[in-house]
């Protein structure tokens, strides 16, 4: 069963490199811990899962996507691209937000297996780098793509580095 993605146009590529321009979106969103995505996953999970104002049940998308190195990691269910903030069912967990992200242009880095803040980091190292030889300016924190369940062979995983880009 194909599971629904955060839809995007590819303006440019480059190897593992892309420059995109995605859609507006919403995205349900809370505080997370560390990468691990335990209690984060665990709440947001929930939420899709009925646990809101009206029982709803929502399908689960891709990416789910983490911002690690912000002051306070976060961790965020895309939702479905039909599904607009008014559409939305209110959260019974308080520690949930629901967010609104208007249409950005985001350069991203595509990779393969587990993810811990040492391939993150490479990973946004070379991203900022390929952005520089490409004169372009990242644009706030990267944010970290997962489209996998945790139970996939490292190997089979994708994964992406995400930042958002205007040109210098």
């Amino acid at each position: 069963m194909a599971v629904e993605q955060a839809s995007y146009k590819v303006l440019a590529k480059e190897g593992p490199f892309e420059i995109r321009l995605y859609e507006p979106m919403v995205v349900a969103s809370c505080q997370e811990a560390d990468l691990s995505g335990g209690d984060g996953f665990s709440r947001l999970f929930n939420y899709i899962g009925g646990n809101n104002r009206d029982s709803n049940k929502i399908s689960m998308t891709a990416p789910v996507l983490n911002r690690p190195e912000a002051r306070q990691a976060t961790m965020a269910f895309v939702m479905p691209n039909r599904m607009r903030l008014q559409d939305l069912p209110r959260p019974n967990d308080p520690a949930l937000e629901l967010v609104e992200i208007q249409e950005r242009r985001m350069a991203a880095v595509v990779f393969s297996g587990r993810v811990n803040p040492g391939v993150t980091g490479r990973k946004k190292a070379e991203l900022l780098e390929w952005l520089r030889k490409n004169r372009r300016a990242a644009v706030g924190e990267t944010e970290l793509a997962r489209y996998n369940p945790p139970f996939l062979p490292g190997f089979l995983r994708r994964n992406e580095l995400l930042v958002e880009v205007s040109d210098l």
